[in-house]
């Protein structure tokens, strides 16, 4: 190989639309440079919002508008034709319908460096853990962003533990959050995700009204669009407390509204790594998390904020009124902890930095 070729990778998602794995393609799109490798962003599916914010930033994207449902013979036909157009060094596929198809493709195109991604803790069965077991082992690693993801997919048999790799995720962390000279008109909670039941967005209703009773009264808002969003409309009508949760929707800088809470909390069911935990403490925010994923590695339990052994709205509760009883200082002065621990942790050009290095020292070994 010549020293002056520029070599591609190509990284294959499912959608280009919003959510945490998308966001991290923009990171990558943002702080990349072309003159080490090229990164071309591939779509199965449809664009969105993180295509247009792709091309913004100047990278090559391609939607292919195939369905990523499995099995897709038309989205392995496409990737395969895409592949041998391009010829890239690598191909990095980042989730499970874009590790079954784009794996496959990738080895019927002969394409060098192979490299899977599990970006959570995916409900497998047993026949779907023996197919990935099969598609994993035409990858060179599979990349963890947690030792809880990495844990799961070594003790399920689909991936053995030489090829698990772990690489936490990027952030761009935003600014961090201003000190309030005075305390704000009530205590303001923000949680940042889809509304799907994976997230867990339902016990934050009952939470609100729990706090009430404990004469903890609290401000709620709701940042992000799913399934779950008209049940948890008519269950804070239900509720009366509809002027206590507040749906922001789906927000392009997030950021902007985290700034203005007191705390941030993360319900989930399951999560392999979270980027709005991590940005939200970039904020100077402390939190509340489920332990689930990666929270157990990212937050210092009483330091940082608070990780919950279980689900349910009263254990929930129970963290947040402990927050509320802190006071508006003392929960500063957390939050500044909180964005001291991740600051330099998850430095996006240490990130690409680490995953080029991975791409051509595969190709050139």
């Amino acid at each position: 190989m010549r020293r002056a070729e520029v070599q591609t990778v190509m990284h294959i998602l499912t959608s280009l639309g919003f959510g945490g794995v998308e966001r991290r393609m923009q990171t990558i799109g943002k702080y990349c440079k072309p003159t080490q490798m090229k990164h071309v962003f591939v779509s199965i599916g449809s664009g969105g919002e993180t295509e247009q914010a792709l091309r913004e930033s100047g990278v090559e994207v391609i939607c292919l508008n195939n369905s990523f449902r499995i099995p897709s013979f038309c989205a392995i036909l496409s990737l395969v034709s895409c592949f041998r157009r391009y010829k890239p060094v690598a191909v990095h596929t980042h989730g499970s319908e874009a590790n079954f198809h784009g794996l496959i493709a990738a080895w019927l195109a002969r394409v060098p460096v192979r490299i899977g991604e599990e970006i959570g803790i995916p409900s497998h069965s047993w026949i779907a853990r023996q197919v990935f077991r099969v598609v994993f082992f035409s990858a060179k690693y599979v990349i963890c962003m947690s030792n809880a993801v990495a844990d799961w997919i070594i003790k399920s048999g689909e991936v053995p533990q030489s090829k698990a790799l772990l690489i936490h995720n990027p952030v761009d962390l935003p600014f961090s959050r201003e000190k309030q000279q005075d305390h704000m008109p009530c205590f303001r909670i923000v949680f940042i995700g889809r509304l799907e039941k994976v997230k867990n967005p339902v016990v934050l209703i009952g939470m609100i009204s729990w706090l009430n009773k404990t004469n903890r009264p609290a401000e709620l808002w709701i940042i992000g669009e799913g399934s779950q969003r008209t049940m948890l409309e008519e269950k804070a009508e239900a509720e009366g407390i509809t002027d206590q949760v507040i749906f922001k929707g789906y927000q392009k800088d997030p950021a902007h509204f985290i700034r203005q809470c007191d705390l941030c909390i993360q319900p989930s069911l399951s999560e392999g790594f979270s980027q709005s935990l991590v940005e939200a403490m970039g904020c100077g925010v402390a939190v509340v998390v489920t332990a689930t994923g990666a929270a157990q590695e990212v937050v210092k339990e009483g330091e940082t904020g608070w990780i919950v052994p279980y689900h349910d709205e009263k254990t929930i509760a129970d963290a947040v009124a402990a927050a509320y009883d802190l006071g508006s200082e003392e929960m500063y002065t957390m939050g500044q902890a909180a964005r001291s621990s991740v600051k330099n942790r998850f430095a996006p050009n240490q990130y690409i930095r680490e995953l080029e290095d991975l791409y051509l020292g595969i190709e050139r070994a």
